[in-house]
């Protein structure tokens, strides 16, 4: 067996591991997901994107393997109407996405149709939902036409060829519908962990895969290792407390900076604005993300998404996407919302922006005494320093506290040792990390630790 992981080696994300079983003539990618690191180096979006595949091989974003990839241009033209038949034999088996985060799928844009993609169903109707809100089609990275995407849950069994078996089981992370993989294959058991954490709302699902894996005698681990050096292990209950009391001694405006797919804080900011009796404003795109969410069988706290406590943002824009008409269309006027009203009523809002809303903070103009909620993780690089010193700027133009609250989606480092002290694996594989000699020297044990040198260099297991 080879093991190849082409992104995720030394950075956070960009996950795309290849695994090549030699005596079933298989080969599957566990993740296909786009490298932040790599794409903040060449582009600044949407100013500055890929223009085609070629130019992304050429970058080292995506692994040069023949006919693995799409004529996007061919695809583009043709458009739904595109026939299966004129895409080259494809190069693996099957792609498996671990979870809805850009990092982990957001290159299977641009793979050859002929792929089966396989993804829990949760993330299937995210990725679903966010095409809608897609304005224009102007890179490969953005076009999702023809892909062929199967859907699973905890307890299916996928045979991609006899005697190689793959079983999702799910996983607690800052999304819902997370999952990691346990791989049966000619040279023992792959346990593959995704991004988890064991400090959430949900950490009995973290316990479901650890079982599960303990149960198939694993042979090789693969692992995230993203907080290593720093960590956030902080309990949603915790958060929820910290912004309640906030929210609570506020009396004008509160804007919170969290992700469009993190649920759990969702619920946290939903609970606290009922809590203070204030209108939740989410804009239409988290809206149709939160109700498809919300929907889901494995959620376990379901929003009522026509609760009058949230409320739609509705800036008046003349060209809307798909999805923007959708939502706006199928929302009643008195529960829209516009900017002037945020404005001059602040102390009735808690209004969400998304990663560092700056676009929004110049549109809205809040007034001075206003609150800025951070719960999303703090800047860990310099491009993204650069991007929360502006932020820090026009907050202090306008008068705006900022408070940074917050819990990670990855697992702190004696989590980090734990699953693999559980696991107890011959081999352990370090992906997603930044660090992975730390995470090594920290666990330590009687394993053999593979530490890949770069993307695409290939690990043997004999």
């Amino acid at each position: 067996m080879v093991i190849i992981p082409y992104g995720g080696v030394n950075e956070i994300g960009g996950n795309k591991i290849l695994i090549i079983d030699k005596k079933n003539s298989v080969k599957v990618f566990l993740d296909f997901g786009k490298s932040f690191t790599l794409a903040r180096k060449y582009y600044e979006f949407p100013l500055v994107y890929p223009e085609s595949i070629e130019e992304l091989i050429s970058l080292g974003a995506v692994p040069d393997i023949p006919s693995l990839f799409t004529n996007f241009y061919e695809l583009r033209k043709r458009g739904l109407e595109f026939k299966l038949s004129t895409e080259p034999p494809p190069p693996v088996d099957a792609i498996f996405v671990s979870h809805a985060h850009l990092d982990h799928y957001g290159y299977i844009s641009l793979l050859n149709r002929r792929i089966p993609i396989y993804m829990g169903s949760c993330a299937k109707k995210i990725i679903e939902t966010n095409i809608k809100f897609i304005h224009a089609i102007r890179s490969p990275e953005v076009f999702y036409d023809g892909l062929k995407i199967h859907s699973f849950r905890t307890g299916d069994v996928i045979e991609v060829k006899k005697d190689f078996v793959i079983k999702p089981i799910h996983m607690d992370h800052s999304v819902p519908g997370a999952y990691g993989f346990i791989i049966e294959t000619s040279a023992g058991s792959i346990a593959y962990t995704g991004d988890f954490r064991w400090h959430g709302p949900q950490s009995y699902l973290t316990d479901d895969f650890v079982r599960g894996a303990k149960k198939e005698d694993v042979r090789v681990l693969i692992m995230e290792g993203t907080h290593i050096h720093y960590s956030e292990p902080i309990p949603e209950e915790d958060v929820r407390r910290r912004i309640a009391e906030v929210i609570s001694g506020a009396n004008d405006l509160v804007i919170a900076d969290f992700s469009r797919v993190d649920y759990d804080r969702f619920v946290t900011f939903y609970e606290v604005a009922k809590k203070t009796g204030r209108k939740l404003v989410i804009d239409p795109r988290r809206f149709a993300l939160m109700s498809v969410i919300s929907e889901d069988p494995g959620i376990r706290f379901r929003v009522e998404m026509n609760d009058e406590s949230i409320v739609i943002l509705d800036k008046g824009k003349k060209r809307l996407s798909r999805g923007e008409k959708e939502v706006l269309s199928s929302i009643p006027d008195d529960r829209k919302v516009r900017l002037e009203e945020i404005r001059e009523h602040g102390e009735e809002f808690i209004y969400t922006v998304f990663i560092g809303g700056i676009k929004d903070i110049k549109e809205l103009k809040p007034k001075g005494g206003s609150i800025y909620i951070l719960s999303s993780s703090e800047p860990v690089d310099e491009e993204r320093e650069l991007s929360f010193e502006r932020l820090i700027n026009w907050l202090e133009e306008f008068g705006v506290a900022m408070y940074h609250i917050h819990s990670s989606g990855h697992a702190n480092p004696l989590d980090l040792k734990r699953i693999v002290e559980e696991i107890d694996p011959e081999i352990v594989i370090p992906i997603h990390c930044e660090r992975p000699k730390l995470l090594k020297r920290f666990i330590n044990g009687n394993r053999k630790w593979t530490l890949p040198p770069d993307n695409g260099a290939p690990i043997e297991i004999k």
